[in-house]
């Protein structure tokens, strides 16, 4: 997790949130395997896709040619 959040930061924090909401519900009795810990990844990759959105203010980077003198 903490590789996971040097390189994604909201990915790695939405991985540890899971684990500890996981834990604390009892779905987590010990260590998790390796393939444990990628179908939790898979899971937070497929929730992070759907919540990505790209936003772009067309007023702020229009560039305006009545401004040249």
């Amino acid at each position: 997790v903490n590789t996971l959040m040097i390189g994604k930061p909201e990915k790695g924090q939405l991985v540890e949130n899971m684990l500890i909401q996981m834990a604390r519900t009892g779905q987590i009795m010990g260590k998790l395997n390796e393939s444990e810990l990628i179908d939790i990844l898979e899971k937070v990759s497929e929730q992070m896709q759907q919540r990505t959105t790209v936003k772009f203010d067309r007023r702020r980077a229009a560039v305006d040619s009545d401004d040249d003198y």
